[in-house]
């Protein structure tokens, strides 16, 4: 079994102790999906065979600087596909998605958002159930949206910060805000992290939750840049 999991629905959060690293596996109907792994993929082969599924997908929301992604390593064990969206900073993907595009995992649906700010590729990932097409019940959101605060913009570059930190406002308005107040956002980092400050310690959030007091959505669009 692998260390600090917890689950939700027909989602698994694997963490990678020491740098506040979630992966997460999502599974439905015998197939399965590994949202940004690390290198190290045992926990997550691991995962999948103990709920009878077969990783078809490694999902990746954005290019990862603290840590080695094991999309490659993952895609070679389990002959999975790999799928990111058409940003060339993804490098090698099998399933190339634009904004708006989706695939399935089982009978899941699965839509990418493209979402730049805290880098130039961002990608979040809403996922919607059979049963309520019309609302996600929860939102890959990479390093776009944390718990309590959004992640860093002076990585791609330090002297664009405040332009970025305004591309990544209309980002979280215009892509995700709409997707529902009961939508699980499930991020990429916690705290600790150094892809961002401020983060809340929290077991989870709902995008209703972080209306209420995440700052990307308190603070008018030129207070937030």
């Amino acid at each position: 079994m692998w260390a600090a999991a917890y689950y939700s629905g027909r989602t698994y959060g694997i963490e990678t102790p020491g740098i506040a690293h979630y992966a997460y596996l999502i599974a439905d109907g015998g197939e399965a999906a590994i949202v940004d792994p690390r290198r190290d993929i045992d926990d997550y082969l691991t995962a999948a065979r103990q709920l009878g599924s077969r990783i078809r997908y490694v999902i990746e929301t954005h290019r990862q600087e603290d840590f080695v992604m094991g999309s490659a390593h993952l895609a070679e064990r389990t002959g999975a596909e790999v799928a990111n969206g058409e940003h060339e900073l993804f490098g090698h993907g099998d399933i190339r998605l634009k904004d708006g595009e989706s695939f399935s995992v089982g009978k899941l649906t699965v839509k990418a958002l493209h979402t730049p700010g805290h880098t130039p590729e961002s990608m979040c990932y809403a996922v919607y159930a059979p049963e309520n097409e019309q609302s996600p019940w929860c939102v890959f959101t990479g390093d776009t949206l944390f718990f309590g605060t959004t992640g860093r913009t002076d990585l791609p570059d330090a002297e664009r910060s405040v332009d970025n930190a305004g591309l990544l406002y209309d980002s979280v308005h215009n892509k995700i805000a709409g997707l529902g107040d009961r939508a699980l956002v499930l991020p990429a980092h916690g705290p600790g992290s150094v892809c961002g400050s401020g983060m809340a310690e929290r077991p989870y959030s709902t995008l209703g939750d972080e209306k209420g007091y995440n700052e990307v959505f308190t603070l008018s669009r030129e207070d937030f840049a």
